[in-house]
């Protein structure tokens, strides 16, 4: 067999560098990275007009400038501009200049311990996008001599051999420091440097300071995470004058809220903590929205104000806004969003479970491999009535309270321009570019397009970054345009936990922030305004207004009469001083009176801005109710389709049939059929069947209290206890799992709308049910849950207008104390519940002037457990 040569032309440099890299600030940052996977503690950027200026201005570089390096530089490109990249890191010996640096492709860093950026072995190629002319200058403790190089990237290189290998001048000098590496890059654009050209005909040293450009100075603020503390520092000098380019890390604190997540071990299991932190600024803004503009400017408070409410309420905050998940329930959060995504493509859901729960172990196993897992993002608002009147403001006044300069929507909104976007990290070094301002790996936008974008993150105005732990680059690598990670087991699992944490978890904390505080805000009153109160108000003060306007007609009237009287008397020339005074007075008091009724007139004006605002509001109310009503409606459907389907299927007269087909199996002796393949259908169908009948007889009880067409205003009397006994006849779980219905309300009657109670006793119980339940499984494992004596659910009453319902059961949990009543909040395990059935059963009680609340009191375990149900009988 014979064989052809595959070689590669010298254009592929070209092809791998100033092609493949196409931005400044990126060809700079892979520059950096080689500094930092050197080890070096500071590298140093140094800018220069032309190599004069370096020779006059920067001859005290962090290692020694050597003259002798001079020489290795060709003399007609001294006049360009140039930019220096020191580190004082390991350098290169002559073998590692051969074949690390000067070899494309090269994995020899792969034998590095703590290589935290260089992997592909291309990176040093970006020199080209700077500039035509590289000057490599390197030593390594390992040898008594420095090495240089010279590179020419446009122009012919100097020779040729017949491989047609480039062959570069190299030269030996003496080194001033044991190891060091310099690339000297010549003919760079200066404005990819510098901020402004204005710049560069400014004597800095007198007039100004120096400005990085904007891009390349976000770039190098995230090469390394400036949310956490590095022992590595970058400098930047231009003509010797060294630029601030630390990251504006104060600017953060214009940030509303602050979302986190780790996964890390516990013990021996996984645990995830993920929490969000809250701003008064934020606290302003939920109340801004809530109550709508107009009403806002009447209930507004003092910035401080809300500095004060969410200290008062920072227990109460933090119990629904820090959460956690170990073991079981992170691997339940997985399971749930796998059946998510395979629900249409995998129908039968047996098979659907089945393969989501090997998935979701799949998934855990291989996180494992790059623990611990981290991120925060930090939210900012930027519109000129939040942005700059709420949190601009807010910060600002503190900030003046400890003499610092003030902050304007201006910085805000260009901080987030240069610096938005959540970047990935391994540890505290960056992973390619994602998270750059249009790069948008976490999918934000994409669910921001599925609704609810309320609570959903806007990627223009967070910062942030997640970090992984993945040291050898074994598992989590970037691709070669920089904005991607290659595909792995490893890497995908790691993108199906951020797409949880992102888009679910955080979604979440969001929607419950907002709930908790409207629960703070409406405790305080500052939730709704009288409307009603303040039209009748205003009603009278128009009412006042048509009077004196009555009485100034008169005086019109009168001011008329005397001006003509005065005209028609030829013999008078002029007022008399008494009717001047009287003229003045008519005119004043029209004055006055057109005064208080263009005040009047624009009360009015706002009072009908505020009633409009209020009815949107109704008419949301009024459409989210249509749609509980719609799925009541669907539920009565198919629990009506259930009882037909219960008393139209003869299921008692079935036994004969199966006894029919089990004896013409045994005369045929196929007994394995019966056993394999009968007696498992027979067992289904009885299962089945039997689930049918209690929710027939379910639905045949709660189908009377379903409210009909001119019944709801249908008051009756109901006895509590004998309803307490009708509800526990027709839940058969209650004696199946031994629990007991303890109902000391003896003849309490309360005159209510007919069937109303049976929905809300009925929610109370069955959640009875399932935390007692709840109570039984944790005990299995941990004995703090252990009960000695016989659960049950207690209905008790001391006032005649008020029941208390509680049980032995785990109680609420403290992250749902306060957000317990409001709509989609489930605190039920991986959120299994709808966190509908206490939301419509308050509204259900609030309808005829009842309601419902969780008390203070706490049962052993340290939760509140009791539900006060009270009658405002005045009212009814």
């Amino acid at each position: 067999m014979e064989y052809k040569e595959f070689k590669i032309s010298r254009r592929v440099i070209q092809h791998l560098g100033k092609d493949l890299i196409t931005a400044s600030d990126v060809a700079l940052t892979e520059l950096l990275k080689n500094s930092i996977d050197a080890k070096s503690a500071e590298i140093r950027i140094h800018v220069a007009d032309n190599m004069n200026e370096i020779k006059k201005n920067c001859g005290e570089f962090l290692v020694n400038y050597n003259p002798q390096i001079e020489d290795s530089i060709p003399k007609e490109i001294w006049e360009f501009p140039v930019c220096v990249i020191e580190d004082k890191g390991k350098g290169m010996n002559t073998q590692e200049l051969d074949k690390g640096f000067l070899t494309i492709g090269t994995d020899l860093k792969k034998d590095e311990s703590g290589m935290m950026f260089g992997e592909k072995g291309i990176g040093r190629l970006a020199a080209q996008h700077l500039g035509n002319y590289l000057l490599i200058e390197t030593a390594s403790s390992e040898e008594p001599f420095a090495s240089t190089t010279f590179i020419d990237w446009n122009g012919k290189l100097l020779m040729e051999n017949e491989d047609d290998e480039a062959l570069l001048p190299y030269r030996k000098i003496e080194k001033t420091f044991p190891n060091y590496t310099r690339l000297w890059i010549f003919n760079v654009n200066l404005y990819d440097f510098l901020e402004t050209p204005d710049q560069l005909e400014l004597n800095i040293d007198t007039f100004g300071t120096v400005l990085v450009n904007a891009q390349l100075k976000s770039a190098i603020n995230f090469l390394m995470s400036p949310f956490e503390e590095t022992s590595k520092k970058i400098s930047f000098f231009y003509n010797g004058k060294e630029a601030d380019i630390d990251f504006p890390k104060e600017l953060l604190d214009l940030s509303e809220s602050v979302h986190s997540f780790k996964l890390d071990w516990s013990g021996s299991e996984l645990k995830l903590d993920y929490s969000m932190e809250i701003t008064p600024w934020y606290i302003e803004r939920i109340h801004k929205v809530a109550v709508k503009d107009e009403a806002f400017k009447k209930l507004k408070k003092e910035h401080q104000f809300y500095l004060g409410l969410l200290k008062e309420n920072s227990k109460r905050i933090n119990n629904v806004l820090i959460r956690k998940e170990k073991g079981s329930g992170i691997k339940q959060l997985l399971i749930r969003y796998f059946d998510n995504v395979y629900k249409n493509s995998i129908a039968e859901r047996n098979t659907r479970e089945e393969y989501v729960s090997h998935l979701a172990d799949s998934v855990i196993e291989q996180l494992k491999l790059i623990l611990p897992i981290k991120g925060k993002v930090y939210s900012f608002k930027q519109g000129r009535k939040i942005g700059k009147d709420i949190i601009i403001e807010s910060v600002n006044e503190e900030r003046k309270r400890v003499g610092k300069s003030e902050f304007t929507l201006g910085i805000m909104s260009n901080f987030l321009k240069l610096n938005n976007g959540v970047k990935l990290y391994r540890g505290n070094y960056r992973i390619g570019f994602l998270g750059n301002q249009e790069n948008d790996w976490l999918k934000l936008q994409q669910y921001r397009t599925k609704g609810q974008q309320y609570y959903r993150f806007d990627l223009a105005n967070i910062i942030g970054y997640v970090s992984v732990h993945d040291d050898d680059q074994e598992y989590i690598q970037e691709i070669s345009s920089r904005l991607d990670i290659k595909e792995n087991k490893v890497s995908n699992s790691f993108k199906n936990l951020t797409d949880i944490v992102f888009n679910s978890l955080f979604y979440e904390l969001n929607r419950s922030a907002t709930n908790i505080l409207r629960v703070i805000l409406e405790e305080q009153g500052l939730l709704f305004i009288n409307t009603e109160k303040n039209i009748k108000k205003q009603n009278q003060e128009l009412i006042k207004s048509l009077k004196k306007g009555v009485v100034a007609e008169k005086k019109i009237k009168r001011a008329i009469d005397i001006m003509k009287e005065t005209s028609d008397d030829e013999d008078s020339k002029r007022f008399s001083k008494k009717e001047v005074e009287e003229l003045r007075s008519i005119i004043k008091d029209i004055f006055d009176h057109l005064v208080e009724e263009k005040k009047n007139q624009k009360q009015a004006v706002q009072l009908l801005e505020e009633a409009d605002e209020q009815l949107k509001a109704v008419e949301v109310d009024a459409y989210n109710n249509f749609k509980l009503m719609a799925n009541g409606l669907i539920t009565e459907t198919i629990t009506h389709e259930l009882d037909s389907v219960c008393r139209t299927s003869n299921m008692d007269n079935m036994q004969p049939h199966f006894d029919n087909l089990k004896k013409e199996l045994m005369d045929s002796q196929k007994v394995f059929v019966i056993n394999h393949d009968v007696q498992p259908i027979k067992k289904s169908y009885y299962a089945i069947a039997d689930k049918m009948e209690e929710v027939a007889d379910l639905y045949n009880f709660v189908e009377k209290t379903f409210i009909k067409r001119g019944s709801y205003d249908e008051f009756e009397n109901q006895n509590i206890k004998q309803l307490i006994d009708d509800i526990h006849k027709n839940i058969d779980e209650i004696d199946r799992e031994e629990i007991e219905i303890i109902c000391t309300t003896d003849d309490l009657i309360w005159f209510v709308p007919k069937g109303v109670l049976v929905h809300v006793f009925y929610n109370l119980i069955s959640n009875s049910l399932y935390w007692i339940d709840r109570r039984r499984k944790y005990s299995i494992s941990d004995g703090y849950y252990h009960y000695e004596g016989k659960d049950c659910i207690v209905i008790e009453s001391n006032d005649p207008n008020e029941i208390l319902v509680y049980d032995t059961g785990t109680g609420v949990i403290r992250a749902m104390e306060d957000i317990l009543f409001q709509p989609l909040e489930s605190g039920k395990e991986n959120h299994t519940g709808r966190g509908m059935g206490l939301y419509i059963v308050q509204q259900l009680l609030r309808s005829f002037s009842a309601d419902i609340e969780l008390t203070d009191d706490r049962n052993e375990y340290g939760n509140r457990y009791k539900f006060r149900i009270t009658l405002n009988t005045q009212e009814n």
